[in-house]
């Protein structure tokens, strides 16, 4: 049995096709045309355009005024087509496009015949250029418009100055084999820079066109050259303005934080992360990265410690985030943290995320607000300041209790709702462990038997409680 996996026909052979300084002839004066002058001339072809004055649009008009090409005005002969290189056809007459096809078959000249794909060697892609940067997309002729669509979703992922990236990432290539110029030492060359690309990644990459003193930066990236080694970015770049941002990492599903909190992540040059955030969030961390670490009932002297990373990295003029489960300011000592750095000089920037007080109960269907059945919702926490128990809401029939990090204190918090908030023990209650996330449960039960519920399931966090009518407000 091969290993291989089978080769899928029906493609194209995808390749960059040079044409400079090649006679390309378009036949044609409209849109096409000037479609194909473009690609034509971005490739540094010399083009020939064969149309009547008649045919010809503003756009090909202009670049005939400008004598960025040839023209002929006339219709197309049969004798256009000596010492032609390629043919692009972008004419209105259907049988006249398949009869210059045909001639270019029988003379063997690669011909792209508009709106006729069997009668093409090659099609044209939607493409995104910037600088040396080109970006191509195939539909081998089946779908144009979502070509289009590709190409757009594929350059907006990009770095907005990849080109320059590019560029930058070339003057290196060519430093290197300045250094080393021997043929047979080519492995070693490609190879640092493959590590230099890899460790650095996009994002940091893009420091590179803020670089001033070239010599000085060249120099220094020479000496780890030469011991075989890949510098941090922080290492050989300049240091840039220090920057903190609190980032909510929402319930940790990577697809629902906000596009600027993505971004934040992969351009950040520390992020310092809650540990209770799941892994495929922070796999979009492009830069150091330092995660709480596990100190059982020590919370304080933690955070005491988060911030201080942060700290260090602001001073040694880095981008750093600080990224945080749910939303920073909702139970997430997000107001603690801002004035701490305000203290010390710096203003926070604040990207919101999704709070499990809310993602938590929509993911176990659970409306917390529902006409007739909960006209208000009350979020609070297990755990106050210094580990004092919440003040709890009295218990109402239309309202809906949400309590965030209430696991270890859940017989405690079952005493205050019975004893003392008038809670009916079988008012329904729903643990919700995990939310959003690939291994999430939704355990339920009622104030009777929140405790115990924790201890037989071994619930454990992150997860929210929920108490009231609207947890079985959509079941029933």
């Amino acid at each position: 049995m091969s290993n291989y996996p089978p080769i899928e026909g029906g493609g194209s052979l995808v390749v960059a096709y040079r044409i400079a300084d090649k006679n390309v002839l378009i036949v044609g004066g409209g849109n096409v045309a000037a479609q194909r002058i473009q690609s034509a001339k971005i490739a540094d072809a010399r083009v020939t355009i064969v149309a009547p004055a008649e045919g010809l649009n503003d756009e090909v008009q202009y670049r005939i005024n400008t004598k960025e090409v040839t023209w002929i005005d006339r219709p197309f002969q049969d004798a256009d087509l000596d010492k032609v290189d390629m043919v692009l056809t972008a004419l209105d007459d259907h049988d006249e496009s398949l009869r210059i096809g045909h001639l270019c078959r029988e003379r063997r000249i690669p011909v792209n015949v508009a709106d006729v794909p069997p009668m093409c060697d090659f099609y044209f892609m939607s493409q995104h250029r910037d600088g040396p940067v080109q970006i191509a997309v195939s539909t081998n002729g089946q779908g144009p418009k979502l070509a289009n669509m590709i190409r757009t979703t594929v350059s907006e992922a990009l770095p907005a100055n990849m080109g320059a990236i590019v560029k930058h990432m070339g003057e290196l290539r060519a430093k290197v084999r300045e250094w080393e110029p021997a043929i047979e030492n080519s492995e070693k060359r490609m190879g640092w820079v493959t590590r230099v690309c890899e460790k650095w990644g996009l994002q940091q990459m893009a420091r590179l066109t803020t670089v001033q003193d070239h010599d000085a930066f060249y120099a220094s990236l020479r000496t780890y050259f030469e011991k075989n080694e890949i510098p941090a970015v922080s290492d050989v770049f300049p240091p840039a303005t220090p920057s903190i941002a609190l980032i909510g990492a929402g319930p940790g599903d990577p697809e629902l934080i906000t596009v600027k909190a993505q971004r934040c992540l992969k351009e950040a040059d520390l992020v310092v992360s809650d540990r209770l955030i799941p892994q495929p969030m922070l796999d979009l961390v492009e830069g150091e990265l330092r995660i709480a670490r596990k100190t059982q009932g020590k919370s304080d002297p933690a955070q005491d410690e988060l911030l201080e990373w942060c700290l260090e990295g602001l001073k040694k003029g880095q981008r750093v985030v600080r990224l945080k489960i749910g939303d920073p300011l909702v139970f997430g000592r997000g107001g603690e943290e801002i004035l701490w750095f305000r203290e010390r000089g710096y203003e926070p920037e604040l990207v919101p995320g999704i709070s499990s007080a809310f993602s938590g109960p929509m993911a176990a269907g659970i409306p917390v607000t529902m006409r007739g059945v909960s006209d208000q919702v009350i979020v609070t926490t297990g755990r106050g300041t210094k580990g004092s128990m919440p003040d709890l809401p009295d218990y109402g029939s239309s309202r809906t209790l949400v309590v965030l990090m209430a696991v270890g204190r859940a017989a405690d918090l079952k005493t205050i709702l019975c004893e003392q908030k008038h809670y009916p023990s079988d008012c329904p209650v729903a643990w919700i462990e995990n939310a959003n996330c690939p291994q999430e449960r939704v355990i339920l039960g009622s104030v009777a038997n929140m405790d115990a519920l924790v201890q037989e399931q071994a619930i454990v966090a992150p997860a929210v409680l929920v108490v009231g009518n609207s947890v079985r407000a959509l079941s029933e």
